[in-house]
């Protein structure tokens, strides 16, 4: 039962299971549940389960090395998420650094995707700024939460 909440996702059934067991769960149980943990990239609760795993066998090599795993795919899709807006980041950069009311101007090579086109809308809105990105086909004016591209980019 367990392999089949963690195979399917429902890792907080799983972890329930496990606790309203009537009795204590082997290293078994946990090293499924980590498992699931992996193919479903929750970290937090596959730091618990292989601080289970290890209690009850230090010398558990597999548990580390799926671990570290875990930690790599999750520090990757990091870098995929920078990679690809980065714009954001230079948002974040120019609000915290820029004086209040001056104007953040980006420049970039590629093209704003849907995800940070509205991240930007937002930003000028709560932040009461304006943004202007130039991408490779038009300048994005964003100000009060709109863009002088009317959403059609």
């Amino acid at each position: 039962m367990l392999d089949l909440l963690a195979r399917a996702g429902k890792l907080n059934k799983a972890v329930e299971l496990i606790n309203e067991m009537g009795f204590e769960p082997d290293g078994a149980m946990w090293r499924t549940l980590l498992d699931g943990c992996r193919a479903h990239k929750n970290v937090d609760l596959a730091m618990h389960a292989a601080e289970q795993i290890l209690k009850l066998n230090p010398q558990d090599a597999g548990s580390y090395i799926l671990l570290s795993n875990i930690y790599a795919n999750a520090e990757e899709q990091r870098e995929d998420s920078l990679r690809y807006h980065s714009e954001k980041l230079a948002v974040v950069f120019g609000l915290m650094n820029l004086p209040k009311g001056q104007t953040i101007r980006i420049r970039k090579n590629l093209r704003i995707c849907g995800d940070c086109h509205l991240f930007v809308k937002l930003a000028t809105k709560l932040e009461k700024r304006t943004i202007v990105i130039r991408d490779p086909i038009r300048y994005h004016h964003f100000h009060d939460g709109a863009c002088s591209c009317g959403d059609y980019w």
